[in-house]
């Protein structure tokens, strides 16, 4: 199967001896003089697309080169201001004990803030100032002033698993406490204030 793309040029005219020459090429492709005949070209045509050998041609206008670049323009922009937008959203601290792969790797105490589609945290995330956000909106234990308390988040994750405990994960306590946090592009650049879990309806509400 052989196609032919031909792009209209409307500034420069083809000499007659580069006629000729295509002439001889098409010619030495497979097409016949029949096939060979000059393409009728609609109104604002600017290529010209035959998908095989006696097939009808099928023509791209202005106007459809026109139409694509405006869509295109349109998503960029719309990509442009969904980037810059900042969204509230709900989310919620989640604070557990990991026993370890093989009982070492991994083992500790894990922070995480978790949302719908997005998430952050980690054991070696502690300092960050996500994190610190979080242990200042949940003040359950005060740092030790006189030293320097470098287990301080550690005595500050244990109670908050206590206070705050839903479930376990591991077969250990797990705290869990909803927040309201910004979010750009999926990332949390800023936790607002402290949440409520919303109101499930029992059985026989």
């Amino acid at each position: 199967m052989m196609c032919t793309y031909i792009n209209r040029n409307f500034s420069i005219p083809m000499s007659e001896d580069a006629r000729r020459r295509a002439r001889k090429h098409l010619l030495s492709r497979g097409y016949t003089e029949e096939q060979l005949k000059p393409i009728e070209w609609p109104e604002g045509a600017v290529s010209a697309y035959q998908s095989c050998l006696g097939a009808p041609w099928e023509f791209t206008l202005k106007s459809d080169i026109l139409r694509a670049k405006r869509e295109k323009m349109e998503r960029d922009l719309q990509w442009k201001r969904e980037e810059d937008v900042v969204l509230r959203r709900p989310a919620y601290v989640w604070v557990f004990w990991c026993p370890g792969v093989g009982g070492f790797a991994f083992r500790g105490w894990w922070t995480y803030i978790i949302g719908h589609g997005f998430e952050y945290g980690g054991k070696y995330t502690q300092d960050s100032s996500l994190t610190l956000r979080a242990m200042e909106l949940f003040p359950i234990v005060e740092p030790i002033s006189f030293e320097e308390d470098w287990q301080y988040r550690e005595r500050w994750m244990k109670e908050f698993a206590k206070r705050y405990k839903r479930g376990t994960w591991c077969g250990k306590p797990q705290g869990k406490a909803p927040i309201w946090v910004e979010i750009k592009d999926n990332d949390i650049i800023k936790i607002l204030g402290r949440a409520q879990w919303p109101k499930h309806k029992g059985k026989d509400a």
